[in-house]
């Protein structure tokens, strides 16, 4: 009888183990200050792109994040690297014995935003492109939605998706630069809206924002639509710009005297315009995904340098090097926090279950009158694309012969009347792509 009464515990032990088994998302969302960019102040001679991928070695090493966003990667394919988003994976990222990062793709940009993540932890669902144009410029935010990699994916086919948007807001505070932010907000938060419910949702990137009452801030935390709101993990909401109290949340600039023309802007750290925020739904828990309290935090910011460049020498929060590698890699810091996953994470993946066999979507959104459809495929397949209202009306439908690679559509909407679509792609035999759409005329 006691034998197999120990028995019984240690089943019932490893059941209640295997249904409470969590596990943690890290997420660091970082500028990387003109990353393999070359322009006439952020050369290769002061911006060097090997110094820069050591440093960023040990900020990776020291921090292990599983969802890395980024902004500022040259995104031109220009001198001096070709593929700088590769570069980087290649260089910083997947070395020193590390295989299991890979990256988001982005459409060419003067500066672009891309997300890399931990292929153990997070599957990459689908990406899209949020596009925005103001007075005539053209710029991308970039949207992707992961599912986590569960033990029982396999069985169930049923996991945990969250979305990432990564955006780098217009810089500055004369003119309308603050007017373009706003602009750009809207657009970000019509995104969300167009997925058509609240869900596990994040932003991150360099805000550039002064004031948490500036338009484009109060876009996000206190929308039109409340079903979109979005929160602040470190509770640090108020005038931070300048502001002692909040010299833990600075993020910029790391440097304080910078000689003219030289790559990092200056001034010491007493301005807060990285960011990750939440929704209510990750804040509280609701669908798989939970902020763990306390987490949020500014990597290398110990609050002993206010208005001053940052501590290299007796930093409290990081060990020295990694300070010295924040100092050196940007004059921004990296912001971080943690999300609790009640789920079992399953085997790391091979190389196979890496590459979706399925075709990837890339596309712009909001439209116009065009709709640019970038399929990346591994095979030479047919497939139909429809574009479906929401009370289920096809309103265009054609065929696409997709070859093995990148392949590229432009699908006229300019008849479509303003609102909000289904995308789908699909074959005889199973459904391979949906998503949703932002129809917006230029008249509106």
């Amino acid at each position: 009888m006691k034998v197999r009464g120990l028995f019984l515990v240690i089943v019932v032990s490893i059941f209640v183990n295997k249904v409470f088994a969590e596990d943690t998302i890290r997420i660091m969302q970082y500028n990387l200050l003109y990353y393999g960019k070359q322009t006439s102040f952020c050369t290769t001679s002061n911006n060097y792109i090997e110094y820069k991928n050591a440093y960023l070695q040990t900020i990776i090493d020291y921090v292990k994040p599983d969802i890395f966003g980024v902004n500022e990667l040259d995104g031109e394919d220009a001198y001096p690297i070709i593929d700088d988003d590769q570069y980087l994976l290649d260089n910083a990222l997947n070395v020193n014995g590390i295989n299991y990062y890979r990256k988001t793709e982005t459409l060419k940009a003067y500066l672009a935003n891309i997300i890399y993540y931990n292929t153990d932890k997070v599957i990459l669902k689908s990406s899209q492109i949020i596009n925005v144009t103001y007075e005539g410029i053209k710029k991308y935010f970039n949207a992707y939605k992961f599912y986590y990699n569960s033990d029982d994916l396999a069985i169930t086919n049923d996991t945990a998706y969250f979305y990432c948007v990564v955006a780098h807001l217009k810089a500055g505070s004369y003119g309308d630069e603050p007017t373009q932010r706003a602009f750009e907000t809207n657009i970000i938060m019509d995104y969300f809206e167009s997925i058509g419910e609240a869900g596990n949702y994040i932003i991150m990137g360099d805000f550039n924002v002064y004031t948490p009452t500036e338009e484009c801030f109060q876009n996000f935390i206190n929308p039109d639509n409340s079903l979109y709101t979005f929160y602040d993990p470190a509770n640090q909401i108020g005038e931070w710009a300048g502001n002692e109290d909040y010299s833990l949340y600075h993020t910029q600039s790391t440097h304080d005297y910078v000689p003219e023309g030289e790559c990092p802007s200056g001034g010491g750290m007493d301005d807060r315009f990285d960011f990750i925020l939440a929704s209510d739904y990750i804040m509280n828990g609701t669908d798989h995904f939970q902020y763990i309290a306390e987490s949020y935090k500014v990597i290398g910011q110990d609050g002993s340098r206010f208005n001053s460049s940052l501590n290299t020498s007796s930093n409290s929060v990081v060990p020295n090097n990694v300070a010295l590698a924040l100092y050196n890699m940007s004059d921004h810091l990296p912001v971080y926090m943690e999300l609790k996953v009640d789920q079992n994470r399953g085997a790391a993946l091979s190389i196979n279950d890496i590459i979706d066999k399925e075709p990837k979507v890339f596309y712009n959104n909001p439209v116009n009158d065009n709709l640019f459809l970038s399929v990346k495929s591994d095979k030479e397949q047919s497939v139909v694309f429809e574009i479906i209202s929401l009370n289920g009306q096809i309103k265009s439908q054609k065929t696409i012969n997709l070859i093995n690679g990148n392949n590229v559509a432009n699908i006229s909407v300019s008849n479509l009347e303003s609102g909000i679509y289904i995308i789908k792609l699909h074959d005889n035999n199973k459904q391979i792509f949906s998503g949703k759409i932002v129809k917006e005329n230029i008249s509106d």
